[in-house]
C-alpha cells in the first residue's frame, strides 16, 4: 500500500506542469509602420506613414512550446507613384463627330492608391522556457479586399487637337477640351484588386506582465506571394468625353498603357505589438 501510495505521488508531480500550462491565449495587436503596395513601370515611393494594421490573434498550445495561431485583421496597404511628364495621344470625335488626335500632357504627376484587406493567418509559433521568452511564428495569411481607391493630381494639364483632314492644331477653345487647364485632380474607388497570399514571418520576445497577462513585442514581415493587379492596362489616363458637353474623365495610372504595370504584390514590415491574455 505505501510503495502504491509512492507511485500515486510521483505521477501527480509528473502532472503538475502539464496541469498548470495554459493553453489558449487571445491577444489584440497593432503593427506598422510600413504596408506598401509593390509594383514596377512607374516610380513608386514608400512612405513611413503608409500603413497601419489592427488584429486579434488566437493561439492553442500543442505543447508547452508549440502552438497553432489563426484570427484576423485589418491591414491598409498604400502606393505612391509619381512620373514628371506625361504626354500622351489618341483619335477620338469631337462634339460634331468631327474624327480628331487628342493630345495632352501632365506635368508632375501624382497619384496615391490605397487598399484595405481583412487577413486570416494560419502559424505556427514556437518559443523558449522560462518567464520572459524568445519566440518565432511562421505561415501564410489570406488576404481579401475589403475596398481600393486612388487620387490623382498634376500641377498641370494642357490639351490640343489635330484635325489631320484639314492639318490643323487647335490650342484652344477651353469649351471644346483645348488649352491649359492648369492643376488637375481626379478620384475614384476602382482598382478592382484581388485575393492576396502572404507569406508571414514574425520574431521577439513575449514578456509576462501580471498573472494570466502578456505583451508581444516584435518585428515582423508579411511578403504578397500573388498578384493583386487586375490587368486592365486598355484603360486612358485622361478620357475626352464629348456628349453631353466637352469633359474629361481620368483612370488610375496603373491601369493604362503609360504606367505600364505588370503586376502588384503587397509588403508590411515593421514593428508589432501585442496584448492579451492567456487561459
Amino acid at each position: 500500500m505505501n510503495r502504491l501510495k509512492g507511485v500515486l505521488f510521483v505521477l501527480g508531480l509528473g502532472s503538475l506542469p502539464l496541469q498548470g500550462q495554459q493553453n489558449n491565449e487571445v491577444l489584440v495587436n497593432i503593427n506598422g509602420p510600413v504596408s506598401i503596395l509593390e509594383y514596377e513601370g512607374v516610380d513608386n515611393s514608400a512612405a513611413l506613414d503608409d500603413g497601419i494594421g489592427f488584429g486579434l490573434e488566437y493561439g492553442y498550445y500543442l505543447s508547452p512550446k508549440w502552438s497553432l495561431r489563426t484570427g484576423f485583421a485589418l491591414q491598409t496597404y498604400r502606393g505612391n507613384a509619381k512620373l514628371d511628364r506625361i504626354n500622351a495621344a489618341y483619335v477620338t470625335q469631337d462634339s460634331e463627330a468631327e474624327v480628331f488626335e487628342f493630345r495632352y500632357q501632365f506635368t508632375n504627376y501624382r497619384e496615391t492608391q490605397k487598399a484595405r484587406y481583412i487577413q486570416i493567418p494560419i502559424l505556427g509559433q514556437y518559443e523558449t522556457s522560462g518567464t520572459n521568452r524568445f519566440f518565432v511564428l511562421a505561415g501564410v495569411k489570406l488576404g481579401i479586399v475589403v475596398d481600393s481607391q486612388y487620387k490623382s493630381r498634376a500641377t498641370g494639364l494642357t490639351t490640343s487637337g489635330y484635325y489631320e483632314q484639314y492639318d490643323v492644331l487647335l490650342e484652344a477653345p477651353r469649351f471644346a477640351g483645348f488649352g491649359d487647364f492648369g492643376s488637375y485632380s481626379w478620384e475614384a474607388d476602382e482598382l478592382d484588386l484581388k485575393t492576396n497570399v502572404m507569406l508571414s514571418l514574425e520574431t521577439g520576445l513575449k514578456l509576462p506582465i501580471s498573472t494570466g497577462s502578456l505583451v508581444y513585442l516584435s518585428v515582423y514581415v508579411d511578403y504578397g506571394l500573388t498578384n493583386v493587379f487586375e490587368d486592365t492596362k486598355s484603360n486612358r489616363l485622361l478620357e475626352y468625353k464629348a456628349e453631353p458637353e466637352v469633359n474629361f474623365t481620368g483612370n488610375s495610372v496603373l491601369t493604362t498603357q503609360v504606367g505600364n504595370v505588370d503586376e502588384i504584390k503587397t509588403l508590411s514590415l515593421g514593428f508589432k505589438l501585442k496584448y492579451g491574455f492567456s487561459f
